[in-house]
């Protein structure tokens, strides 16, 4: 293609210099068109738009159109993407709305049942916790009784030593 584009540019530029007067004197300057080489000129001009348009503009003008239809094909994804995306946040923050709300409401109902159990594990203690204090207040009022038993019988034999020797006979 640019091969052919340069043999047309050659060749117009050939017929160009042809139909060009040799170089003249200031004297000889002619400021009204020469209509044979105008002729020429339009001849030539006519002769090269089919080629310059077939090899050169055409390709051209095929490119830009191709990178345009690229470019705004591209601009036309980007925005489909964009709008997917703006659509899948808004899902995304629907369903994390949703896992929020489901974990609050299995919290909720953890820490009730950890309540009912804790309640029913202090009760459970207490209980527990009553019946050693009964366990070990029958321990200790039957351990009292039979020191008291044992420290009575006990007093009434010191009071009884004490009262022989302070009377200094045996009673």
């Amino acid at each position: 293609m640019r091969a052919a584009a340069n043999i047309a540019l050659s060749v117009s530029l050939a017929v160009g210099a042809a139909a060009l007067p040799s170089v003249a004197s200031a004297a000889d300057l002619n400021l009204l068109p020469h209509w044979p080489y105008v002729a020429i000129n339009v001849l030539v001009f006519t002769l090269l738009i089919y080629p310059v348009n077939r090899l050169l503009i055409g390709p051209l003008l095929r490119l830009v159109e191709e990178r345009e239809q690229r470019t705004s094909g591209s601009l036309d994804e980007a925005s489909r993407l964009d709008a997917d995306a703006s659509a899948l946040g808004v899902e995304l923050d629907a369903r994390l709305v949703e896992a929020r709300a489901r974990a609050q409401a299995r919290r909720a109902a953890i820490m009730a049942d950890a309540e009912t159990q804790e309640r029913a594990l202090l009760e459970a203690a207490s209980n527990d916790a009553a019946r050693s204090i009964e366990t070990v207040r029958s321990a200790i009022e039957a351990d009292l009784v039979s020191a008291r038993a044992g420290l009575q019988g006990d007093a009434r034999a010191l009071a009884g030593e004490a009262a022989a020797r302070l009377l200094g006979r045996p009673l």
